[in-house]
């Protein structure tokens, strides 16, 4: 019906204004009109319908308060223009004996009422309206309750930006309502009522499901196990909880809070990609779709690095004057929930050491055990390792152990120790060692470095006579004692 208006108001521009076509206009306005008597008589309807809830359902109180304020605001726009419509129609002569307008054709007055300013002697009722309808647009907006879908309706239906008209920027007021007869400017107003009853229509409809919106409703049942863990250990539980869980296949929950991948039955598909390490917490909260209640969730997780446990069974062994450095983890469990025991163990988190220098014996026994949320800990397991000493440390003297060397270089020597192909990196100093020239007593000596007083032998010596270094000693940085370090035999030249 709209499109047709344009249609015949298009050609009214382009001819002289006929009296048929002034008919014609006058049966669209009324077809009009009664278009909007059909709505207005459904929303009455939907009013009622509302107020006889409240007396039952106490949910249907701020429901009906909201009902009565739209009721007010679509009267006060929709009285505005057809309090405009009635005085462009007084302005032009009234309605005669067969219920015409007296002015249909008339174009001054219309214009001048609508479209011209108050500066220049007009009455700017256009404007007014479009103020006033802009207002409306906004508070029906407000009563959505969050639908996109009413919101977008809501603005698609009240419309009111600048147009172009053959290449010239107008207001809306103007490219609307400028230049046109009297019978083509009143159904243009009766359309804004349409659109007023229309909306105030759909918006007593949102309103009257609103009422029961927060009311849990079900069509679905389906059974649900919660594991508190899917990973047990030997001797150790499984614990779930079983229940019903309801839901509504029409209606899937809005998540707030996290974002699921899809909602399928009721059920949003969470898949969070693990970051950083240790405890997370996922948090957020589901709501009925158009309820206002929320019901959170809470949901801890742990993210560990990737990792594999490989070990050599008969290589189970810890060194004494040594720290051992061990790693401990159990799937599932936060490295901060692990309890690390056994003699000579201390460290956090999954990274612990294991100084067993003054254990007694050839074995210990480390164990595991988890601390749960409620405080009490489970036994997580335990293992035993073998306990040995340090393999035989390497006696050099600038790096040789054996070999030749010239007297000059061994004069100035300094004797060293270190351990070579062991996976520990424990540095040794030398604080004492026996030295043998051949042909002479041996010599102790306390510190690193070869006597000065004994230089002078040493140079003297003839090529290919033999110096032995032994009875090494050294300690490691935390001041053990190592004795178990291998002789250096050098030939000089």
């Amino acid at each position: 019906m709209i499109n047709m208006m344009y249609l015949v108001l298009t050609a009214m521009l382009a001819l002289n204004v006929s009296k048929d076509i002034l008919r014609v206009l006058a049966k669209l306005d009324l077809g009009m009109n009664a278009t909007v008597s059909t709505v207005e008589r459904g929303t009455a309807t939907m009013y009622q319908a509302i107020q006889a809830q409240v007396s039952e359902n106490p949910r249907a109180i701020p429901v009906n308060e909201r009902a009565k304020e739209v009721q007010k605001q679509s009267e006060e726009v929709f009285a505005m223009i057809k309090t405009a419509k009635e005085e462009m129609i007084t302005l032009t002569g009234g309605i005669d004996e067969e219920g015409r307008y007296k002015g249909a054709d008339n174009r001054d007055i219309a214009e001048n009422y609508l479209v011209n300013d108050k500066s220049i002697g007009g009455k700017g009722m256009a404007k007014e309206i479009k103020e006033r309808l802009i207002a409306y647009r906004t508070f029906l907006e407000s009563q959505t309750d969050g639908d996109q879908t009413m919101k977008a309706a809501i603005a698609e239906t009240f419309t009111f930006d600048d147009e172009v008209v053959e290449g010239k920027k107008m207001s809306w007021e103007r490219a609307t309502f400028a230049e046109l007869p009297l019978a083509g400017i009143i159904p243009f107003l009766t359309d804004l009522q349409s659109r007023v009853r229309r909306m105030e229509a759909k918006t007593v409809e949102h309103l009257y499901g609103q009422i029961d919106a927060n009311t849990l409703k079900f069509d679905n049942v389906r059974a649900v196990v919660m594991p508190k863990s899917t990973y047990v250990t030997q001797g150790d539980y499984l614990e779930a909880d079983v229940f019903l869980a309801a839901y509504d296949k029409g209606r899937n929950p809005q998540f707030i809070g996290v974002t699921p991948q899809s909602v399928e039955e009721g059920v949003g598909k969470i898949r969070i990609q693990g970051s950083g390490n240790g405890s997370k917490t996922l948090k957020g909260s589901m709501r009925v779709p158009g309820g206002d209640k929320d019901y959170p969730f809470e949901l801890t997780y742990t993210v560990a690095p990737p990792s594999v446990v490989i070990a050599a069974t008969k290589m189970n062994v810890l060194y004494r004057n040594v720290d051992n450095p061990i790693e401990v983890s159990v799937p599932g469990v936060a490295p901060e929930n692990l309890i690390v025991s056994g003699p000579g163990i201390s460290g956090k988190a999954g990274n612990y050491v294991a100084d067993v220098t003054k254990v007694e014996g050839k074995e210990v026994t480390i164990s595991v055990s988890v601390k749960e949320k409620d405080g009490k800990t489970r036994k997580a397991g335990q293992k035993i390792y073998r306990i040995k000493g340090l393999p035989q440390a390497v006696g050099t003297v600038y790096k040789k152990k054996e070999g030749m060397i010239s007297t000059s270089l061994l004069a100035k020597g300094i004797v060293e120790a270190e351990y070579q192909d062991f996976p520990f990196d424990l540095p040794l100093s030398v604080t004492a060692f026996e030295i043998k020239l051949e042909g002479k007593p041996a010599i102790q000596v306390k510190g690193n470095k070869v006597p000065n007083d004994l230089r002078d032998q040493i140079e003297r010596l003839r090529p290919g006579s033999s110096v032995s270094i032994r009875k090494i000693k050294a300690q490691t940085p935390q001041g053990a004692r190592i004795e178990n370090i291998s002789n250096v035999v050098l030939d000089v030249q």
